[in-house]
């Protein structure tokens, strides 16, 4: 007479809630992980990316405080929005919209100030004289029209619901994923299969739920720097032409640091200066947000002259 095979734990009753429960707090935390940088403890995520000068923080000088609030004058922000979101200096040549992080790079008005503020690529100093020296520090020094452009980008940036939704997807996807494996646990008894057979499932399932929550995450991102994009169209053709010049300027940016940081570069950068991401696609490409403003400002220039003409 055959003996029965012993039921794993985790196939009774309680060890299913206890997955269930598991499954549950494991979404949430993704969640809260995901939420809590952008809201409750923005202070620490802004200290974590905070440009620091031999070990403190570098305050945002009185010029780009200024350049700031006359930002939020031209995009009418809201009071609320004043007084939640408030700039501050960050690390790198980036902007960065948790908060209305301003890279140190918008302080530099000559090549001295380049200079002396020791700037390394891959722990080494920039040859300014050279090729992609100058290219680098072209692209560093940014006229205020330029600057004002980039802060408005990245203060409309902050007035959506982008972290709502990115810190909902972790959550569903789990959810998803965990009631799609039971579902099909059950309609094809695989629970009477060996181990090896549901690892199969739950390995298809987890890289299925994975690549959704990647495609809805840059998909939500592509969607609203696009939006924003069209919001700094409408405050008008100086604006557009600002826009046409800062991707410019990005782009030449990469370009020398792809030339200056050798293989890691190539791998980071295209040629034309695009970032290269592989598979996914988590921002726009830096080359059609150039484009999208070149072909606003000539719709502009096109409906001008046909206005002259009449």
């Amino acid at each position: 007479m055959a003996s029965k095979r012993p039921i794993p734990w985790f196939l009774t009753p309680n060890g299913r809630t206890f997955t269930y429960s598991a499954v549950t707090a494991a979404g949430l935390s993704f969640t809260v992980a995901k939420y809590a940088p952008h809201t409750f403890f923005l202070y620490k995520y802004k200290e974590f990316v905070q440009y620091y000068k031999n070990g403190k923080p570098v305050a945002l000088p009185d010029l780009l405080h200024e350049r700031y609030h006359k930002c939020l004058d031209i995009i009418k922000a809201s009071d609320l929005h004043r007084k939640l979101i408030s700039p501050f200096s960050v690390f790198g040549y980036d902007l960065f919209h948790a908060a209305v992080g301003i890279p140190v790079n918008f302080t530099y008005q000559s090549m001295e100030d380049l200079q002396n503020d020791d700037i390394l690529v891959n722990q080494k100093k920039v040859d300014w004289n050279s090729e992609a020296g100058q290219k680098l520090s072209n692209a560093l020094i940014l006229p205020e029209k330029l600057q004002q452009f980039a802060i408005c980008r990245e203060i409309l940036m902050t007035q959506n619901n982008k972290v709502i939704f990115e810190s909902v997807y972790p959550f569903s996807c789990i959810f998803v994923a965990y009631n799609m494996c039971t579902y099909l646990n059950r309609r094809l008894n695989l629970y009477a299969g060996p181990v090896s057979l549901r690892a199969v499932l739950y390995t298809m399932v987890g890289m299925f739920a994975t690549g959704t929550y990647f495609l809805m995450k840059d998909m939500t991102e592509v969607y609203y720097e696009t939006n924003v994009d069209k919001k700094l169209c409408e405050l008008g053709e100086e604006f557009i032409e600002s826009g046409v010049l800062f991707y410019e300027k990005i782009l030449e940016r990469n370009q020398a640091l792809r030339e200056l940081m050798g293989k890691e570069g190539e791998n980071k950068y295209s040629k034309l200066g695009n970032e290269n991401f592989g598979l996914r696609q988590p921002r726009l490409a830096l080359i059609h947000r150039k484009q999208f403003f070149e072909e606003k400002l000539k719709e502009v220039k096109q409906a001008k002259d046909k206005d002259t003409e009449e």
